[in-house]
């Protein structure tokens, strides 16, 4: 988990924010979302990606405590706050699989939690629900979902009460709204520091 703060393999240098019981780290570049501007949008599109950690160990966001998930919460605000003035909005994205709550394979403590927070213009928020259901029905064979529609959240039904603890799924969140879709199967290849990025790309045409 070199994202979360209490690692060995944790890099300060990625450490953007730090609160009380959540961080904002850094994405390295080799990670990010391909995030090139389209030539109808020059300037658009120009990066920002980054992590919400949570400080406490915890193997989903699902499964924070009450007091850790309203920072969490608070962090998303500021962060939509401060991209709306660039013109873009945020989406987040939180991948949870049975790899990554067994330690990453290896057993023992499972990785910590991340969301991952993409920054982008403001039509590509606006027509999300499209694009991700679309992104996520081509996944369905991969995940084992065929037949299984994603739960749509609002402001009532919310990741928190909308997934059993312990169970894997891939979280999609935008203001007001998102998609939880469970996961049954696992690829083999799948790697937790994806974060959901295939689903990400498939959506925003990459």
């Amino acid at each position: 988990s070199w994202w979360w703060l209490e690692s060995p393999s944790f890099n300060k240098q990625y450490l953007i924010a730090l609160g009380d019981r959540v961080s904002l780290v850094m994405c390295p570049t080799h990670l990010a979302l391909n995030q090139e501007p389209s030539s109808s949008s020059s300037s658009s599109w120009t990066g920002g990606q980054c992590f919400i950690v949570p400080l406490p160990h915890c193997e989903s966001f699902v499964g924070l405590d009450e007091e850790v998930w309203q920072e969490v919460h608070r962090f998303q605000q500021s962060l939509r706050n401060m991209f709306r003035r660039e013109g873009r909005e945020v989406l987040f994205l939180e991948t949870v699989t049975r790899t990554s709550r067994g330690g990453g394979g290896g057993g023992g403590l499972g990785l910590q939690a991340k969301m991952a927070v993409i920054p982008v213009p403001r039509r590509v928020e606006r027509d999300a629900p499209l694009f991700f259901k679309s992104a996520l029905s081509e996944v369905a064979q991969e995940w084992g979902t065929h037949g299984q529609k994603p739960i749509v959240l609002n402001d009532k039904k919310t990741l928190r009460n909308a997934v059993p603890k312990g169970f894997p799924y891939f979280y999609i969140g935008w203001e007001g709204g998102g998609f939880v879709q469970m996961i049954e199967n696992e690829d083999d290849g799948d790697d937790d520091d994806d974060n959901g990025g295939s689903v990400g790309m498939r959506a925003s045409g990459g």
